[in-house]
């Protein structure tokens, strides 16, 4: 490769660089400071960039909007999955399921998307952008779980479906509850109550051999 070659590649790997520093700052921001609060300053400021370089890369704030959700979506969909992948062996997957999802509903990325969906409710212009970002998250993680768990899905796909966004839906709304006393003992009767609930609703498949709970 030439000098200048290398020149322009190094040049692009630092401008890409730039732009991730950017948008990860961007996502710390909806986080520390909130939606409403994040501007251009300091996005800059948590980005250690200029206000020029932001605006740059994103000249308008839906551009840099819509690169945040892109991204923090990817990382907590490819986090999620791997942590799915790499089930530890012998670890019973329906009790793994439910401490894996817990765990990856209070992350940080996903505490940074909640953030966005609570304020685009009063928001119009976020709203159109978070409405068709949802839609693609929601078909992502549907994707992921059926990748992840095909013998529960052909063993009894309504069911799958059903105690799939229940999981979904019970520990999401677990993660915004605000517990003024004895939080971790009663986050996990919660856990384990509904592990039991999961194992009971497969208990059928489960004893016909169907499905085989102990990971490889």
């Amino acid at each position: 490769m030439s000098t200048k070659g290398s020149a322009n590649s190094a040049k692009r790997r630092r401008s890409l660089a730039t732009r991730q520093d950017i948008v990860e700052a961007t996502i710390a921001c909806f986080i520390e400071i909130g939606y409403f609060r994040t501007t251009t300053t300091e996005i800059a400021k948590k980005a250690a960039v200029t206000r020029g370089a932001v605006q740059h890369y994103f000249p308008t704030t839906n551009h840099v909007l819509e690169a945040s959700i892109e991204y923090l979506q990817d990382t907590w969909l490819k986090a999620y999955f791997d942590a799915i992948k790499n089930t530890p062996p012998g670890r019973d997957s329906i009790d793994f399921a439910v401490d894996n999802l817990w765990k990856f509903v209070n992350d940080p990325l996903y505490v940074a998307w909640q953030e966005l969906v609570a304020a685009s409710r009063t928001n119009v212009e976020l709203r159109e952008i978070i409405e068709p970002a949802a839609a693609r998250y929601e078909q992502a993680r549907r994707e992921v779980v059926r990748t992840s768990y095909p013998e529960f899905r052909e063993a009894d796909q309504a069911k799958f479906s059903r105690n799939r966004e229940m999981l979904q839906f019970l520990l999401e709304g677990m993660s915004f509850s605000i517990l003024t006393y004895d939080a971790e003992k009663r986050v996990q009767s919660q856990l384990e109550g509904l592990k039991e609930v999961l194992h009971q609703s497969w208990e059928p498949e489960t004893s016909e051999h169907k499905i085989e709970l102990k990971s490889k």
